[in-house]
Parts: structure tokens; C-alpha cells; sequence
């Protein structure tokens, strides 16, 4: 994936989001992007067993959407390994692991007693739970895909918050595919409005990066630092404040939020789901999930 953004000499430039800086040397695929795995614990290596054959899965797909200058339509098990790759990549963010502390701030005992005792094993639990809502969103009916191709002069970047879902109430799902494709996913009513021209939609992926945005051209990045430092009037200038913080200010608005008494996620992201029609999934594995659901 990320040898995909790369430029003719198979390099990357980095911008370092908090400070605003470009690096001065461009780096290969092989040295960015990796980190400690902060999911891991005793009993599980929850990316290693469950996420690495889902990703090995779709690898042969990958190059259909991403090179091919038809785009395919994928059915059945093709378009079963674009949900499961696109659902593992959105919970595979260090975002994730600021959740878990959320949850437990919510007025149950029980989620403050379980978390203090085992917090990478709830975060997982809670992540296997977040990716399944995603297989069931992802492919709903009314959950529409659309490509956005760009031209050979125009590059998107790449970030370390690769694959995300938008905030609100009718989500917006962004793939970045390779340096000049990305693959749009939403209700089709506000599709439209995401067939951005290049430089929105990297001001948009950068916003949502948590400290790292990544580029073939360095000239992208430049103009992204001038437009995120306020410069550009056709910009809301909050808006920019919030795109220069990790994950475009989500955790930041946390901070001080409260949470009603009786919030209901799993019922939230029911009716969010249910909003795009009916699950493809069949009764029997949906009730199996509902089953083993942990409210913390």
C-alpha cells in the first residue's frame, strides 16, 4: 500500500503534523509507518492473528482497484475482502486505544473494574466488536462506494491514520488507494460532496492523520502547511485549527464532554447501521455477536 504513494524513485517526503515541518530526506516504505503494537498482551496478538490473513487475503485484489484503469466490479468473496481489509484498517489506529478509557467514564462499575484490571484485553474485545459493526455497516445495501481518480500530475497523501470514517451522523468512509485513486464510501446522497479536488482531499486525510502525512511531492506538503497555518481564505480558520490537532480534534472535544446516564452505543450503532438497510449478514452469526456484546 504505502509503495503505492511513493514517487519515481520509490521514496516518500514526510510532514510532521504537530510541529507543521517537512523532513529534508525523502524515506522507502520499509522505514515508515511502524510502531510498537500497542494492542498486543499475554494471550493475543490481535493484528497478527486476526488482521494480517485478512490483509493476506486481499492482497491479490488490491492491485484490481488500485492499478487497474478499469475498475472492477467486486461481488461476493472479492467484495467480502474489501470490507474485512477496509473494516481492520479503521480499527487499527492508535485512535483506538484512547477508547477504552472513554467507555469506562461512563457510569457503570463494572466497566471501571474490568478495564483497570485488563485494559489491552477490553481494548481488544472492544476492537473485535468495533471491526464486526463495520463488516455489518460496510456492506449494507445503501452503503454506497464510489472511486475518485485523480491525474498523473495530481498526488494524494498518505498518512498514519490511513483508512478512516468521518464524524456525524451520516459517516463518510475515505480510502486512499494509491497516489492517484481514492475509493469513497457513504450515502449515496452526499457522495457528491466528497469528489473533491486533489488539494481538499489531502487537506481532509491530513486532518484526520494523527502526526504524520506522507507524500511523492514535497510541493504537496507545502501548500497542505500554508493552508493548515490559516492562509488560505476559502478556509474556515477553525476548521484549520482543529486539522492541525491529532485525528482532526476528536480527542481534544473529549476532554471536557459528558455522557448522558443512560447512552446506549450498541443501540446508536444499530440504528446508524439499520439507517443503510438491511444486514447482509446471516441471523444466526448477528445474534452470535449480539451475544458475546460487552457494554462497558
Amino acid at each position: 500500500m504505502i509503495r503505492r504513494f511513493a514517487g519515481v524513485d520509490g521514496k516518500l517526503v514526510e510532514l510532521v503534523k504537530p510541529k507543521l515541518e517537512i523532513g529534508t530526506r525523502r524515506r522507502a516504505p520499509s522505514k515508515i509507518l511502524y510502531g510498537e503494537n500497542i494492542y498486543r498482551n499475554q494471550a493475543l496478538d490481535l493484528d497478527e492473528n486476526l488482521f494480517t490473513p485478512i490483509e493476506q487475503t486481499f492482497c491479490p485484489i488490491y492491485p484490481q482497484l488500485a492499478d487497474n484503469d478499469t475498475i472492477p466490479s467486486l461481488e461476493g468473496k472479492a467484495g467480502a475482502a474489501l470490507i474485512d481489509w477496509i473494516a481492520s484498517l479503521l480499527v487499527r489506529t492508535q485512535l483506538h486505544s484512547f477508547l477504552p478509557p472513554v467507555h469506562a467514564k461512563l457510569p457503570t462499575q463494572f466497566g471501571k473494574l474490568i478495564f483497570a484490571l485488563a485494559p489491552k484485553s477490553i481494548l481488544n474485545i472492544a476492537r473485535i466488536q468495533l471491526f464486526e459493526h463495520y463488516q455489518d455497516l460496510l456492506s449494507r445495501p445503501q452503503f454506497v462506494w464510489k472511486v475518485r481518480s485523480y491525474y498523473e500530475d495530481e498526488f494524494l497523501v498518505l498518512t498514519d491514520y490511513p483508512v478512516f470514517q468521518t464524524l456525524g451522523d451520516r459517516p463518510v468512509v475515505i480510502v486512499p488507494l494509491s497516489k492517484h485513486r481514492v475509493l469513497i464510501g457513504g450515502d449515496a446522497k452526499n457522495l457528491d460532496d466528497w469528489q473533491l479536488p486533489i488539494d481538499r482531499m489531502n487537506l481532509v486525510l491530513a486532518a484526520y492523520a494523527d502526526r504524520s502525512v506522507f507524500c511523492a511531492d514535497k510541493a504537496v506538503l507545502e501548500v497542505m502547511v500554508n493552508d493548515l497555518l490559516g492562509n488560505n481564505p476559502e478556509l474556515n480558520s477553525a476548521w484549520c485549527e482543529d486539522a492541525r490537532l491529532p485525528f482532526c480534534g476528536f480527542l481534544h472535544g473529549l476532554k471536557n464532554q459528558e455522557y448522558p446516564v443512560n447512552i446506549d452505543l450498541s443501540k446508536w450503532m444499530d440504528e446508524l447501521k439499520n439507517s443503510f438497510g438491511d444486514s447482509i449478514i446471516p441471523p444466526d452469526l448477528q445474534a452470535k455477536r449480539a451475544a458475546v456484546c460487552l457494554h462497558l
